[in-house]
């Protein structure tokens, strides 16, 4: 618009270079048509255009007349009839980044005050799309620390659910599915456990009265490949289904799909056996991330760290229970012992 006005001109274009074309972003006073042809005809580098010109030659081209012109073949002058043409190129450093276009209709050469003004705007402009690039990358750097860091927070926090709870893995699944829903973008998540023979539902979270009600009537259930959770323990590995209708083995009832389309298991190995999995769905098809996988296998490592605590504690506690038994009756059988050896002559005392 300020290129136009100061300038002098009737039409303005900014076109911005892909790699390969130049495209129509804006323009200032263009008609619809002559937008439509930028839009279907874009400007490749080359000597047949004005545009295309100052992107081969990364130089302000300055084009008297474009009818004088023998080697000027662009057919945008057929639907909007101009005749002197000014174009800069906009550059970061050795990059070509667009081109700026002004035009009037008769043949009037742009003046030198024109020509630099026009390429002070097209610095501008390329100072406008690094700013834009960079301030992207920075909010891209940002979302990215922002989420490693909700992941370290979420790991930490059920470590830290793991020493309050030796004796107890239910708040440990209970975290995990809770975090596992929030960072994993899912709309619900299950904790299950397998006792070799049986999965069992031990945790859950967001997970509808429908389907819960539905999944209280299939579990605790054998490891088949009809269901995700199955397929998790039999194969002992990350199962992903980006669809469950589209599945040809997903063969359980309706009712239990309820509430999801996109199904993610991750199984709890310990020694190479499956004990469990962690199951996170979505309402709509829309496949999980590898970063989100491989959360939730630290949320798996965190789960069977928890039930072995759990387990060795328990052994720990019926092994005191048994040293303090065998101590109990080595101190009687030795109290006994000093009992005969203090009352030779009398057995009363022994028998009491």
């Amino acid at each position: 618009e300020n290129a136009v006005r100061l300038c002098a001109a009737e039409k303005g274009v900014v076109l911005r270079y892909d790699g390969e074309y130049l495209r129509f972003a804006v323009g200032h006073n263009v008609s619809l048509e002559l937008r439509e042809y930028f839009d279907q005809h874009p400007t490749p580098p080359g000597m047949e255009s004005n545009a295309g010109r100052a992107a081969l030659t990364r130089k302000t081209v300055h084009n008297h007349d474009v009818l004088a012109d023998p080697q000027y073949r662009y057919g945008a002058a057929l639907v909007d009839p101009y005749r002197t043409v000014l174009a800069v190129p906009m550059m970061r450093a050795d990059e070509l980044l667009g081109v700026i276009i002004i035009y009037r209709h008769e043949v009037r050469p742009f003046s030198d005050g024109h020509v630099s003004l026009l390429e002070t705007f097209a610095d501008q402009a390329a100072i406008a799309i690094e700013n834009a690039r960079l301030l992207t990358e920075l909010q891209a750097k940002n979302a990215s620390l922002t989420e490693a860091l909700e992941q370290q927070t979420a790991t930490a926090e059920i470590l830290r659910v793991i020493s309050r709870s030796p004796t107890d893995v239910q708040p440990v699944f209970d975290a995990i599915a809770a975090s596992a829903v929030r960072l994993c973008d899912a709309v619900n998540a299950l904790v299950m456990r397998f006792d070799g023979q049986l999965i069992h539902i031990a945790a859950h979270h967001n997970v509808s009265p429908e389907r819960l009600a539905s999944l209280s009537r299939t579990y605790p259930r054998p490891p088949s490949r009809e269901g995700v959770s199955g397929r998790v323990i039999i194969s002992r590995s990350v199962v992903h289904v980006p669809d469950v209708d589209a599945d040809p083995e997903y063969t359980l009832p309706l009712a239990t799909t309820v509430g999801y389309r996109t199904a993610l298991g991750v199984p709890m190995l310990r020694d190479g056996a499956a004990i469990g999995l962690i199951l996170v769905a979505r309402d709509h098809v829309a496949p999980f991330s590898d970063k989100q996988t491989a959360l939730l296998q630290t949320f798996a490592d965190q789960a069977v760290i928890a039930v072995e605590n759990v387990r060795l504690f328990t052994e720990l506690e019926t092994r005191n229970s048994e040293l303090g038994v065998a101590l109990d009756q080595q101190t009687a059988t030795a109290d006994i012992l000093r009992t005969i050896s203090q009352a030779q002559a009398d057995v009363q005392p022994v028998f009491e």
